[in-house]
């Protein structure tokens, strides 16, 4: 299947900002290394580190429609069923994924942004739930879920031995081992 020129773009970016960092890089030699001018990487981004987040509505709405399609009557399962559904997709993109993660971990105003990427989908995913479930309920649901598949992210990003759908089923036990302590 042929790559789109955002594919292109992404691909280039992480390539070349992984060897020689993301102040290192321009877009333009972004660009010429996708085989692509300047321009198109204007029409499809409006800075370098737009190419990061790109992928945040998508993201987002495979979350909300894994939850929509749950059968679960638990607030907590409904959003931890979605998160099952996203590390599949993580362990499968692994490569990239974990490049990804470094470069916004080495410059703040891409940790800022995926910070703030990360409160606007939990905020989608509370306005979800509270279609069916009180306002607490809905809150807690959510920040618990994202708590633990936080745990099992981190991990996951650091070690390469595990699935991260593995590393969140232990962390759901822990987490529910906790919970009885």
């Amino acid at each position: 299947m042929k790559k789109t020129s955002q594919e292109k773009l992404y691909e280039a970016a992480l390539e070349l900002i992984t060897a020689q960092g993301y102040e290192n890089i321009t877009v333009l030699q972004i660009a010429t290394k996708a085989g692509l001018t300047e321009r198109t990487f204007f029409r499809k981004f409006k800075n370098k580190a737009d190419i990061f987040f790109a992928g945040g509505e998508q993201y987002s709405q495979m979350l909300l429609t894994k939850m929509k399609e749950s059968k679960a009557n638990n607030p907590l399962a409904i959003v931890l069923e979605s998160y099952f559904y996203a590390a599949d997709f993580f362990d499968e993109h692994r490569e990239r994924t974990v490049k990804r993660q470094k470069i916004i971990a080495s410059h703040p105003d891409l940790e800022e942004r995926e910070l703030l990427k990360q409160s606007k989908i939990e905020e989608l995913l509370v306005e979800y739930l509270l279609t069916a479930y009180g306002e607490r309920s809905a809150r807690l649901a959510v920040r618990l879920a994202r708590a633990v598949y936080s745990v099992a992210w981190e991990e996951w990003l650091e070690n390469d031995a595990d699935s991260l759908h593995h590393l969140l089923e232990k962390a759901i036990a822990d987490f529910n081992e906790l919970k009885n302590y």
